[in-house]
């Protein structure tokens, strides 16, 4: 009788063990190990997808939360079912009167905000965006699109800044051999790697950085501007970096534990247990970067202390390869190789240090390009809040086409036969990307160097890897070089351009596009025939590429709209009269010319309607049409006048 207590009263439920569940709810111990039940999984960096590492284990506090709210879904009654045997319900006794349990009101479900419906692009099209859907086929997905959207006063969208991860300052900070010590810097310049020593920058303009990726596009590589396309080619890495674009592709996969910790404890010369310690530490086959820091100065304090006790010359060498591995390593993964850890290295990439003499053989200028632009086409995805990649090398790229965007100053160390990233020290700038945003919808062809090489074409001349079309790979990962998108960067007149799977088949396998490049190299450049004819003015197009662009692109990341009618200047006609007594020359005429080929330009659609060109015609003629309009006054003034003498 007792022990059923509560379980029936007068044939109806009872809720006493309502109570019970509760209580032993809120008394359970507490889970032990990761809930089944995860939150969404963060967004996989290079150093997970490409390099095989762990997810790290830094955790964001909504994540916390997301686990705790789970932790709360325990089921209370399966609980006490399982723990419990209850026997069969009382009967009901006649003398007991009944007594309803008052019923605990229900709880509220919190309000979700309501879900907006899918845009149908094929019949809505987008706003700013492409009208013509074949170039950009994952439009819905990218960041232009909530942009655009966007109310004026929407700062959660519009003053959105990501965060980039860059470790460039680290190579700066740490304290190098001088250029004496030929045991040191012998390796490293002939790995072809020495002048990632000298192109890092200490301070990036985030904004500006921010305000470019928001206009890459993944389907075509490249930058979509008011201007036209920009990317980002071999021949900048090899101008701006100096790293070589030639030889073998990087060709590493996932590597284990196991296989990491050897080749730490043979190259490196670290125990073992310390190997265990350290990958234990950051979750994967990773090492911190002040780990690596501190390989490279103990192994050359153990080198020098070697010299000191006269031990044989093949121990000294032994304990400077070690510094030269740690550091080229360390140097890799602040630059080429910076993910979104900003904190630890990849072990995967030692493999390529094991024999010193045979660093220059693989192609690190392509491994460059291929991990910027695989950050690059995450970053303009519309859930993207974090960037990584080389950084210094991105910030050298807008520092050298757009001069006149960003706040940088000369080097004064700078010497023409060292990379043109070396050349300047760029400023912090806004963090805000509105600004740029806005400054890029409204550029103008005289704000753009398209091909800012020219000068340093002695030191870097034009070689054929700069005009190959097709994949580039660095382990797994792959990316597009379509040279023939931006011909204008290499002083051709910018056409259509084909379509990119005729240069990027679609599918094609790690180990074809090794062979591509490798053997095919001079048959996958783009030929006379396609790079045209050469350039008269730095922006010019063949007849109807703009028309083309506009269709299939979003040139402009806000809405543009030309302003009205600015007021009549009070002196107007002061300053009319004025010039007429100087005698100048006839400015009417002059006028009513520009007036006749702005409105010809405007009415044979030249300038599409909405964009920042069209905008500036507009404009042109209300500020010609009130000068025109009392002229024509004017002389009808003094007709009447003349007619009465």
């Amino acid at each position: 009788m007792e022990e059923n207590v509560g379980r029936g009263r007068h044939g109806k439920p009872s809720n006493a063990n309502a109570s019970a569940r509760r209580e032993l709810a809120a008394n359970r111990p507490a889970k032990r190990g990761r809930s089944k039940q995860q939150g969404p999984i963060p967004a996989r960096g290079t150093h997970d997808a490409e390099a095989g590492g762990s997810r790290t284990r830094t955790r964001s506090r909504l994540g916390q939360a997301q686990n705790a709210a789970e932790d709360d879904d325990f089921d209370a009654d399966q609980f006490l079912n399982q723990d419990a045997e209850y026997g069969e319900p009382e009967e009901p006794q006649p003398d007991e009167p009944q007594i309803e349990e008052p019923q605990q009101p229900p709880r509220r479900r919190p309000q979700q905000r309501p879900r907006q419906p899918r845009r149908d692009a094929a019949n809505e099209g987008y706003g700013g965006g492409p009208s013509d859907m074949s170039l950009l086929t994952q439009y819905g997905n990218h960041r232009a699109v909530l942009i655009w959207d966007a109310e004026p006063d929407d700062h959660e969208v519009l003053k959105r800044t990501l965060r980039c991860q860059a470790s460039g300052k680290k190579v700066m900070d740490i304290v190098k051999p001088p250029r004496s010590e030929r045991w040191f810097w012998d390796p490293i310049e002939a790995s072809g790697l020495e002048p990632l020593t000298r192109v890092n920058f200490s301070v990036l303009d985030y904004g500006v950085i921010w305000a470019f990726v928001e206009r890459w596009h993944p389907e075509t590589s490249t930058f979509h501007l008011p201007l036209g396309e920009l990317g980002i080619t071999l021949d900048d890495v090899q101008c701006l970096l100096h790293l070589p674009i030639q030889g073998k592709f990087l060709n590493h996969t996932k590597m284990s534990r196991g296989e990491g910790a050897d080749m730490v404890s043979s190259y490196l010369g670290v125990e073992r247990e310390d190997i265990d310690k350290a990958f234990a530490e950051t979750n994967g086959v990773h090492l911190k970067h002040t780990t690596l820091q501190t390989l490279y100065t103990t192994n050359q304090t153990s080198a020098e202390r070697a010299i000191a006790e006269n031990k044989p010359a093949h121990v000294v060498r032994l304990y400077r390869e070690r510094s030269v591995r740690a550091f080229m390593l360390h140097l890799v993964c602040c630059t080429i190789f910076s993910n979104k850890s900003s904190y630890y290295a990849d072990v995967v990439y030692l493999q390529y240090f094991q024999d010193l003499s045979c660093v220059h053989e693989w192609n690190w200028g392509v491994a460059a390009l291929v991990h910027l632009q695989h950050y690059l086409d995450h970053g303009s995805a519309v859930s993207t809040t974090q960037m990584a990649g080389y950084m210094s090398f991105l910030q050298g790229w807008i520092i050298a086409h757009f001069p006149r965007l960003s706040v940088w100053v000369e080097a004064p160390r700078y010497t023409a036969n060292m990379p043109l990233n070396s050349k300047v020290v760029p400023g912090q700038g806004h963090k805000d990307a509105a600004g740029y945003r806005s400054s890029l919808d409204n550029i103008q062809t005289y704000d753009c160097v398209f091909s800012p090489y020219d000068a340093h074409r002695q030191v870097r001349p034009l070689i054929n890897a700069c005009l190959f079309s097709g994949w580039l790979r660095c382990g797994k990962l792959k990316a597009k070089h379509l040279p023939e998108r931006v011909l204008r960067q290499f002083q051709h007149v910018q056409g259509i351009p084909r379509n990119s799977s005729m240069s990027a088949t679609p599918g094609m396998n790690l180990c074809e596009i090794d062979r591509v490049f490798t053997e095919e190299l001079e048959l996958r450049m783009i030929d006379e025939e396609m790079r045209g004819r050469p350039v008269t003015s730095p922006w010019d197009t063949e007849p109807g590429y703009m028309s083309w662009f506009y269709r299939v692109s979003h040139p402009v990341m806000r809405p543009v709209e030309a302003p009205e009618s600015p007021p009549r200047p009070p002196n107007l006609e002061v300053l009319i009269e004025a010039a007429e007594a100087r005698n100048d020359p006839n400015l009417m005429q002059v006028c009513r010319s520009v007036k006749v080929e702005v409105e010809r330009a405007v009415r044979d659609g030249e300038a599409v309607e909405g964009t920042p060109i069209h905008g500036t015609l507009q404009r042109i003629l209300n500020l010609l049409n009130p000068i025109l309009a009392y002229r024509r006054i004017k002389r009808g003034k003094g007709t009447r006048y003349h007619t009465r003498g």
